[in-house]
């Protein structure tokens, strides 16, 4: 691991970072998570060798692919939208068990419905 990574410059728009011999400019849209991230934090880079790198302390792992090309890793970019799409494609999966589970739930009478919370005014 003979490699190095260092943060150059934060501005209101990302942060440039010296990786391996090469700068890459990281888009605060691009890599929000970043963004949130307090300074003392951002500083603390570390190279881990291959072109990766990590901010220990906030548990955020890029690699130098990701930083030149975010736009062709939007999952791995935007958590939340990430998160739900898994979450869709999930709930979509047909299984044995999800159906013996449904089975279970509509012989118990179905869904709960939700009760309306009385608003005190």
């Amino acid at each position: 691991m003979n490699g190095t990574a260092e943060l150059k410059m934060v501005s209101s728009e990302g942060l440039y970072l010296y990786v391996d011999g090469k700068g890459y400019f990281a888009a605060f849209r691009n890599f929000p998570y970043l963004a949130d991230l307090p300074m003392t934090q951002l500083f603390s880079v570390k190279y881990c060798g291959d072109g990766d790198i990590r901010w220990e302390a906030a548990d955020i792992d890029l690699n130098v692919e990701i930083l030149s090309h975010p736009e062709d890793f939007p999952r791995i970019m935007h958590p939340v939208t990430a998160a739900s799409e898994l979450g869709r494609k999930g709930g979509s999966i047909r299984s044995v068990r999800k159906s013996a589970a449904s089975r279970r739930n509509g012989s118990k009478g179905g869904r709960p419905r939700k009760t309306p919370v009385p608003v005190s005014t």
